[in-house]
């Protein structure tokens, strides 16, 4: 039987250990925090009662490997699923628009979709469609010479377009402005939502707080299959030898018995390992190249918010030409959502707060008067920027050491920083070792 030390008990971390527990591997996780989840967990707050999320997380259906990590852990039923593609907007007076694939077959139900929103005029959706056609004559090489926005630009993709559409998919999919992003990176996810099939492009939501939706799932279900689970320990570093590593240091032990490590860490917590090689001890860039990338960080900001009485209808809103993205609403509070924060998310959270009753009040209609409590979210690096500088550079699961591997949502998996990304990294870093012997 292999034995395999996954660090890391996010969405990267845990689906591995999963995927690696159910083929019959002896599995140990190590996390350094008192909870599983990485960037996507949930906690009591004691102010409200209300279980919150860190921040908001949204999956969609062409998240295939996400899907099959839940299932497989049996939390498939935690999650809300659309029949059809359904987002709500909402104007600065208040206006609600729709975009709605009402048609049941595909891809016309897209079509007629978008033929159909309203926050938008006729011919600013055929320039919508005419890009989406355009979209499969553009190799990758000329993709990755654009930004997004210049991609936009080149196809005529007005401020209005950009305002009531792309900016709530672009930003929402890639965490940054599209001022910076990779236009290769944006039409390979606007491919995996929109050419997949009638449920590709379906929006899924948590019914529970995130650590109860996926977190305790996964917990169970490794334990169930034997095995181990260690929280609040620390790895600081790797000692190798003959290109294997042969010892994991942790704050509390040292670690020899396994056959093969996953690493599903964020790339900045990886450089703080102190690694050893002989008689030679340094950071880990010195020993592997595939950590050398230093990737721009992306923040996002959530704002939590409990209301008088709870008047909006719909599960979430898209918001036109606001700082702020996204409306969530859980009933017992609603939930303010701005990706690429980077610009604000140093004001101080008195000042975001008034930002969010200012947006309210326009959008929705809710006055400062009806809000009972809130609370300020801050993830300063919640993602890494897909820039076209960076995109060809991020590491591959298999590393130059022999039993080591990386797992995250920033190894090349072909996907923007995302929960599919890390569930596809996991998986990749299971299936590289199930072909490798017991003993390496």
């Amino acid at each position: 039987m292999k034995k395999v030390i996954v660090i890391g008990g996010g969405f990267a971390g845990l689906s591995a250990a999963s995927f690696l527990a159910d083929s019959g591997s002896k599995v140990e996780l190590i996390e350094v925090s008192p909870k599983l989840g990485g960037r996507a967990y949930s906690f009591y707050d004691d102010e409200t009662g209300s279980v919150i999320d860190n921040g908001q997380h949204i999956l969609m259906g062409c998240y295939k490997e996400t899907l099959k990590f839940l299932k497989l852990i049996g939390a498939e039923k935690n999650f809300s699923y659309q029949e059809r593609l359904k987002v709500d907007f909402l104007n600065d007076n208040g206006k609600h628009f729709r975009l709605e694939a009402t048609q049941p077959f595909y891809p016309l139900n897209h079509l007629f979709g978008l033929l159909n929103f309203e926050a938008l005029s006729f011919s600013d959706r055929l320039k919508i469609l005419k890009f989406f056609v355009k979209l499969y004559f553009y190799s990758d090489e000329e993709l990755k010479k654009l930004t997004v926005h210049q991609w936009f630009l080149l196809e005529g993709q007005n401020e209005k377009i950009r305002e009531a559409f792309w900016d709530f998919l672009a930003v929402g999919a890639l965490n940054t402005s599209t001022t910076k992003a990779s236009a290769k990176a944006f039409a390979d996810i606007i491919k995996e939502i929109f050419s997949k099939g009638n449920k590709a492009s379906t929006i899924i939501l948590p019914l529970k707080g995130l650590t109860e939706s996926y977190c305790n799932e996964a917990q169970s279900f490794i334990e169930k299959k034997g095995g181990i689970i260690n929280l609040s320990e620390q790895v600081t570093g790797f000692e190798i030898e003959n290109n294997e590593v042969k010892k994991i240091i942790t704050s509390k032990r040292t670690i020899a018995d396994f056959n093969y490590v996953i690493s599903s860490v964020p790339w900045f917590a990886i450089k703080t390992f102190e690694v050893s090689v002989g008689q030679t001890v340094g950071e880990p860039r010195r020993f592997l190249p595939d950590v050398n990338l230093n990737f721009e960080h992306s923040s996002i900001l959530t704002i939590h918010i409990w209301i008088k009485e709870n008047k909006l209808q719909e599960d979430f809103y898209a918001l036109i030409g606001s700082p702020l993205n996204w409306i969530f609403n859980h009933k017992d509070h609603i939930t303010l959502v701005k990706s690429d924060a980077n610009d604000i998310i140093d004001k101080s959270k008195e000042e975001l707060f008034e930002m969010a009753v200012a947006e309210l009040k326009k959008y929705a209609g809710i006055e400062k008067e009806e809000i009972k409590s809130y609370k300020v979210i801050k993830e300063k690096r919640a993602t890494f920027v897909p820039n076209n500088e960076t995109i060809d550079k991020r590491p591959n699961t298999k590393t130059k050491i022999k039993n080591l591997f990386l797992a995250g949502d920033w190894v090349n998996t072909g996907l923007p920083s995302t929960i599919e990304g890390a569930v596809k990294s996991g998986r990749s870093a299971m299936e590289e070792i199930e072909r490798l012997p017991v003993s390496t």
